[in-house]
């Protein structure tokens, strides 16, 4: 797939390759002694979508383009010049780790990266080598990969092998990612990764609940096959939302619908949040979700984690921010208080409280967000999920089904009691999976939302293997994750 897509996709330059197609490329120096040819070759980069440029050159090794950039669009265009000495090596593992992080930091704000050197041989290579190890590859699978890669690009007909030196090679095949060692070293990195993986992977095997219609079997058979994972809008709003807050410093709801409509042009979603956005479309208000109390729609809840991973430090600002999220096109009062619940379950799971206190709902930041009296609705469902013998008999609490496809839209209240259940009932990631799917045959928000909590606290490679490798997003989660991670 990855192959097809790099044939299909010409470079905008002869002397680039794309290493993620669409979203990061490499190459030669974009500039040119003549200002009319450094005019039309960056235009033509811009043409392509790139609108962040890593200068991996020194001040003063070649005439400057990046003064070119503000008269060739209107667009907010990103320019950063990290220099590596030409022929020379980075002066230590971490100053390469530097470069990654400003790579993931820019494609993790969505935006779409060049980065270059002179010729796009030593410098670059090196670069995009230790960005595929960055990625999962082994340093050897990486400098095999870099090959195939470099071979889009026209000089490499002239010089097939990249990086330039036996000592750029060298640096490579011992390159150690030191990016985000003491959050790694704490084990928040591990835990950022965790949730937001694993709540993809969650909201992925969810969907697989609805598509084989509640077979336990057909579920179990679907889960052990090769085939690509796919996941839905709770993964796609989540990932926006964060791309949001990362790419406007903050909570801006203009620019997330803006994502959430990009997003939705080519995805299925729920009736209430397509009538959300056709309410911002009609009225740019920022806050387009329904009011109505009775509206107890789920498709807020998983995105909760954007805003918990983005101000986990503070845990007043993460929970006022979590409900924030969810006004952009859910705004029921419950709906809300659930929204500030997650975001305490999931601060805690993210600083490591124990699983016997976050069952209890005893965590520091679970309590903070419970210090605002919930619903009714939502404390009995608590207190139902804490007692295991308890039975509650809220119209909202009760596990219904009323069509065997999958159509009808599960309650919140029900969404979150069924993601605790299963947390609760397994030790483990995997278990707490097959929990939701084969017994509780839970909607895919309640699998978003285990996967979340159970990613958070378990950590990233508590997740299945086989999942991860059959999940595309795989990679770019991650690197949204580790940019988090650092923000902390």
């Amino acid at each position: 797939m990855v192959r097809q897509a790099l044939e299909s996709m010409p470079s905008p330059l002869p002397n680039s390759y794309w290493v993620q197609p669409g979203r990061l490329l490499a190459g030669e120096y974009p500039g040119s002694m003549s200002r009319a040819d450094a005019m039309e070759r960056v235009q033509q980069l811009l043409r392509a979508g790139i609108n962040s440029f890593l200068d991996l050159t020194e001040e003063g090794e070649l005439p400057a383009y990046d003064c070119l950039l503000p008269g060739l669009t209107e667009q907010q265009v990103r320019y950063r010049r990290i220099p590596i000495v030409d022929h020379d090596l980075p002066e230590s593992d971490e100053y390469m780790s530097r470069i990654l992080d400003r790579i993931d930091a820019e494609i993790a704000a969505d935006r779409n990266v060049y980065v270059h050197c002179h010729a796009g041989i030593g410098r670059t290579g090196m670069t995009v080598a230790c960005h595929l190890i960055r990625r999962g590859l082994d340093n050897e699978e990486a400098l095999e990969r870099l090959q195939h890669l470099w071979r889009q690009c026209v000089r490499s007909h002239r010089w097939p092998t990249v990086p330039e030196t036996p000592e750029q090679v060298e640096f490579v095949r011992r390159w150690h990612d030191t990016s985000g060692s003491e959050a790694e070293s704490a084990g928040l990195g591990v835990r950022y990764q965790g949730a937001l993986v694993g709540l993809a992977v969650g909201d992925a095997l969810g969907t697989l609940v609805a598509v084989s219609n509640y077979n336990a079997a057909a579920v179990m058979a679907t889960m052990r096959d090769a085939q690509p994972l796919a996941t839905s809008i709770h993964t796609a709003t989540t990932v926006a939302a964060a791309q949001s807050l990362l790419a406007s410093g903050g909570h801006d709801p203009q620019d997330q619908l803006q994502r959430y409509l990009q997003w939705f042009r080519d995805a299925e979603a729920p009736a209430d949040f397509k009538r959300a956005l056709a309410v911002w479309q009609w009225s740019r208000k920022p806050h387009a979700g329904s009011h109505d109390p009775n509206n107890l729609d789920p498709h807020s809840l998983p995105r909760t984690l954007a805003a918990v991973m983005f101000r986990h430090r503070d845990a007043t600002l993460a929970i006022d921010l979590a409900a924030d999220l969810s006004r952009t096109t859910q705004q029921s009062p419950v709906v809300l208080d659930l929204c500030r619940f997650w975001a305490g379950m999931l601060i805690d799971a993210l600083a490591g409280v124990d699983r016997n206190t976050l069952l209890a709902y005893e965590g520091p930041a679970t309590q903070l967000a419970r210090r605002r009296p919930l619903k009714a609705v939502i404390e009995a469902c608590l207190a139902e999920n804490r007692d295991a013998a308890g039975n509650a008999d809220d119209k909202h609490c009760q596990s219904k089904r009323q069509n065997r496809d999958g159509s009808d839209t599960q309650s919140a209240v029900l969404v979150t009691r069924m993601a605790i259940q299963a947390f609760a009932s397994g030790m483990s990631f995997r278990e707490a999976m097959i929990e939701l799917t084969t017994r509780l045959r839970a909607p895919s928000a309640a699998a978003a939302l285990c996967g979340a909590l159970a990613g958070a606290h378990y950590g990233i490679e508590a997740i299945p293997a086989e999942w991860r490798r059959r999940l595309l997003e795989d990679a770019v989660l991650r690197s949204i994750a580790r940019h988090l991670s650092n923000l902390q």
